[in-house]
């Protein structure tokens, strides 16, 4: 009897270990791609309408508008803003601002332009360190023109 009973115990402590091991472990989010400044939403919806617009996220250093924009409705519901947030690496010294002590490599439109198509699409723009592809894309094209670029580095701080 008393085989049995250890037998038994150690094939129900064998079957509990077995559906630990199967258990789904735990991950952690992903961070983004983007180093963004941590801005809470109602510090970011500066008109307090309960949305975030394309204007209001460029004041944020590094936000991906274009990324946070799930539904494309060229707004940020605080669930979309959040789940950026979360999702973005943070960077800066936290006051908020298109730079917020970040610095931009100063880089010309021509050496960006790696396939010489005539604008910067946003893989280019990602092997600039510092840059921000999300403000300077204005006309929310997913690619910039030698305007947009120029505009864009003229606003930055050079990197030094």
């Amino acid at each position: 009897m008393m085989k049995k009973l250890a037998f038994a115990t150690l094939v129900a402590t064998g079957m509990t270990a077995a559906a630990i091991a199967q258990q789904p472990q735990e991950t952690p989010v992903p961070r983004g791609g983007d180093r963004t400044d941590q801005v809470s939403f109602d510090t970011a919806d500066k008109n307090a309408d309960g949305r975030v617009n394309r204007e209001e996220a460029n004041m944020i250093a590094g936000f991906d508008f274009s990324r946070a924009d799930t539904n494309a409705d060229a707004s940020l519901s605080r669930s979309e803003y959040q789940a950026a947030m979360a999702t973005s690496t943070p960077r800066g010294d936290g006051v908020q601002g298109p730079h917020s002590g970040d610095r931009t490599a100063q880089v010309s439109f021509d050496t960006a332009d790696k396939d010489k198509d005539g604008k910067v699409s946003r893989g280019e723009a990602e092997d600039i360190p510092g840059f921000n592809f999300s403000s300077a894309d204005v006309n929310d094209d997913a690619s910039l023109s030698r305007q947009e670029f120029q505009t864009a580095m003229a606003g930055s701080q050079p990197r030094g």
